[in-house]
């Protein structure tokens, strides 16, 4: 699977700065609804929790031409209310977090109509387990989220699912448009720099990214384009590598992972 053809993602609730990216070619922006009950799970953990409102998606859809996805929260009745309401709203895609069964996505899947699709994320150890069924539903894409599985898994560490099989096993498995780890410059990121995750995301064939709190903070409006054009270009050069140089960067990404004592979010 080539990664030449590679979406970017911007979660942002800033009209200015989300009409500016897809004017200079992000993919979609995403409005985050997910808070509840997130905080105390992802206590002590640096992540970044959003209290997205329903006018901020009313706000984006008016200020916005490209696509635009909504994050939800995932518990009964509020998936299947949230899902229906960003859809009303304007939302092209409704993300689903925390899937743990296929009931929940179908649940999902039920009341939105059909100019709006559904993405999921995989970050639990139950969706994990689900790769292969996730094939047989009509789900516009997969992300597969690192804080979150670092926190519900118990791995020792946010990559350690990069470096131990398990991102690319889930890969191997789910055949459809699949994405990972938080996108910022190539040349930033902390601690993994982030020419490592794209250099791991083009291996194991990531159709999409999600640009996140360092790109915000790394790119200001007026280097949109610049920054956009850094990463497309990166991933172009990374699908063009060797085996060699594929195994090279993956052993380089396997150092400094097991090399770390504590970790920080995948921003």
């Amino acid at each position: 699977m080539s990664s030449t053809n590679f979406d970017l993602w911007l979660f942002t609730h800033d009209t200015d700065y989300g009409a500016a990216a897809v004017s200079a070619g992000v993919r979609g922006v995403v409005i985050d609804w997910e808070w509840r009950g997130k905080e105390a799970r992802q206590l002590g953990r640096d992540t970044e929790v959003n209290h997205g409102k329903e006018n901020d998606l009313g706000a984006m859809r008016a200020a916005v031409q490209g696509p635009i996805a909504c994050r939800i929260n995932n518990y009964p009745g509020a998936r299947q209310r949230e899902a229906a309401r960003a859809a009303e709203l304007g939302a092209d895609e409704v993300w689903l977090p925390m899937v743990r069964a296929i009931a929940e996505v179908e649940e999902c899947l039920a009341v939105l109509p059909a100019k709006c699709r559904l993405g999921i994320l995989a970050e639990t150890p139950e969706a994990l387990a689900l790769a292969a069924e996730f094939n047989q539903l009509p789900l516009a894409r997969v992300y597969f989220g690192l804080n979150d599985l670092w926190i519900t898994s118990g791995r020792p560490h946010l990559f350690s699912a990069l470096i131990d099989g398990t991102a690319q096993k889930f890969r191997s498995e789910f055949h459809g448009p699949f994405g990972m780890a938080g996108v910022t410059r190539p040349n930033c990121g902390s601690p993994v720099p982030c020419h490592l995750l794209l250099a791991e995301m083009a291996r194991i064939g990531c159709n999409f990214g999600v640009a996140r709190r360092a790109f915000r903070r790394d790119t200001p409006t007026e280097e949109l384009a610049l920054a956009i054009e850094e990463i497309h270009s990166e991933m172009h050069a990374l699908s063009e590598r060797s085996a060699a140089q594929k195994v090279a960067h993956q052993q380089t990404l396997g150092r400094l992972v097991r090399g770390l004592d504590t970790v920080g979010p995948a921003e």
